[in-house]
């Protein structure tokens, strides 16, 4: 059995090296929209707290799967309707691309829940020291605060990315041939479905336990830093 699908590992790395690459696009950015979304809902202005919990409270009723097929054939749609205009044909959107923003904007979502307890919890003092030594609420948030929050939500956020690792297979519905995807595919070439997905879960096995030590060493140098 191992000879039928050895000639196609150099797809499976292709497809975990895709699999491992979104993951990694897409966490940087549902940080960035965590924070934000965690600062928007403490803020004194209504309007901007009431936005920013109905993105929470949406995205994370939502089931990732329908995110991923809105945000594409929305995406398809809207190219279409921008370019009848002018009679421009665009080829639609790119599945990698839609599903990078899926996956950023909901688990965005998540990131935001983990922030904003954090922050309930987060030491006044701090804040009361910066604008005493004038600091403004701007620098003291990218100075204090942000460092702060990412050192203590570390450990919750390695967990998040992991997830993050695992929902990216639904990605491979709207045609992103990632380590699933690729894995159905040497499948039905080799009809060794269970050999195929046994050699795809240790994959995502040996992904997750690279991604838990960097997460490790990651959290030990935050204490060290301490």
């Amino acid at each position: 059995m191992i000879e039928i699908v050895a000639p196609y590992m150099s797809f499976w790395l292709k497809g975990a090296a895709l699999t491992l690459g979104l993951s990694a696009a897409s966490f940087p950015i549902c940080i960035l929209f965590g924070l934000t979304a965690a600062f928007a809902a403490v803020s004194r202005t209504r309007g901007v707290s009431l936005a920013a919990a109905a993105y929470i409270n949406v995205f994370r009723g939502l089931p990732e799967i329908i995110v991923i097929f809105v945000i594409f054939y929305g995406s398809n749609i809207f190219l279409t309707m921008l370019g009848t205009p002018f009679a421009i044909q665009y080829g639609g959107s790119n599945p990698g691309v839609a599903a990078l923003v899926a996956l950023s904007v909901q688990f965005g979502s998540y990131a935001a829940v983990i922030f904003k307890d954090w922050m309930a919890v987060f030491p006044k003092g701090y804040t009361e020291a910066g604008l005493a030594i004038g600091m403004t609420r701007l620098q003291i948030r990218r100075r204090i605060i942000v460092p702060l929050l990412l050192r203590s939500a570390t450990p919750a956020l390695g967990n998040l990315f992991l997830v993050m690792l695992k929902i990216s297979a639904l990605a491979s519905l709207i045609g992103v041939t990632e380590l699933s995807r690729t894995t159905g595919i040497i499948a039905g070439s080799t009809r060794e479905p269970l050999v195929c997905y046994l050699i795809a879960a240790a994959m995502y096995l040996a992904i997750s336990a690279v991604s838990g030590l960097v997460q490790h060493r990651f959290e030990a140098a935050m204490e060290r830093s301490l």
